[in-house]
């Protein structure tokens, strides 16, 4: 019993190890990429539904401007070693 007790708080201990407090400047950064990502969505569905050549053009560039935010904002991510499950 004794040993089942000390692999629990060992456990523990590791898992408090991992998990990392995240910074402000962290969080800003995590939910505007969420942000991105959902302007994204809103891009892709407005390309499908539009039929205007010009209006078309636009979602492009709207489109590929929000791609190179994105670019940016996961470099940022990656040098403050940021992670967050896709699906939070």
């Amino acid at each position: 019993m004794e040993g089942v007790l000390r692999m629990i708080r060992h456990t523990e201990s590791a898992v408090k190890k991992e998990t990392k407090e995240i910074s402000a400047e962290d969080q800003a950064i995590l939910e505007e990429i969420r942000e991105v990502n959902r302007q994204l969505r809103c891009i892709d569905r407005w390309f499908q539904m539009e039929c205007n050549e010009d209006l078309i053009e636009a979602c492009i560039y709207q489109k590929e401007a929000l791609h190179a935010r994105y670019r940016y904002l996961m470099a940022r991510a990656r040098q403050n070693g940021i992670s967050s499950s896709p699906f939070e």
